[in-house]
């Protein structure tokens, strides 16, 4: 089994795709968000509006960049994608898929706010970021799937990525 990383927007899956593809496999499971938490203690929204949305970026680089082949499942955090050093570690030793969540399914499930953290300047709003941020997923990406399906059927589209 190859090791896997999730990118995409905020709300897409990556984290609760991550946690059913690792149960099912019986792999470990990472999710920077979460490791990004710990080590402040804090949530990730406490995180940005007490150091700013580019400490966030640097310190999801800095969890990224701590992971190796042992971590088999990555959720990563939706700004992942703007550090070309975190993406080329991650494609060192996992096999990086989008999260392809259409927009209105993913401000369904986040809602129109930045409650979750986003890396973000103050006042983008979820739609700018979707827009901003869709190049650099495609252009990361090493396969695609549709995160407005249901959880078991995802699982299969990645069982079939990875064997390819």
């Amino acid at each position: 089994m190859n090791n896997i990383s999730f990118i995409g927007m905020a709300g897409c899956g990556k984290s609760t795709l991550g946690k059913a593809f690792s149960e099912k496999h019986n792999l470990n499971f990472v999710d920077t968000d979460n490791l990004i938490e710990s080590e402040y203690n804090m949530t990730l929204e406490h995180v940005k509006k007490k150091f700013g949305y580019k400490f966030v970026r640097s310190a999801e680089e800095k969890a990224i960049l701590g992971l190796d082949k042992t971590s088999q499942i990555i959720s990563t955090g939706g700004s992942a994608v703007y550090s070309s050093i975190s993406m080329n570690h991650l494609m060192s030793f996992s096999k990086v898929i989008y999260i392809d969540t259409p927009l209105d399914v993913v401000i369904e499930r986040i809602g129109v706010g930045q409650e979750r953290g986003l890396a973000v300047p103050e006042g983008m709003t979820i739609a700018e970021v979707f827009e901003e941020r869709r190049p650099l997923y495609e252009k990361f990406s090493q396969g695609s799937i549709d995160g407005s399906k249901a959880i078991d059927d995802l699982i299969i589209l990645i069982e079939n990525i990875i064997n390819e």
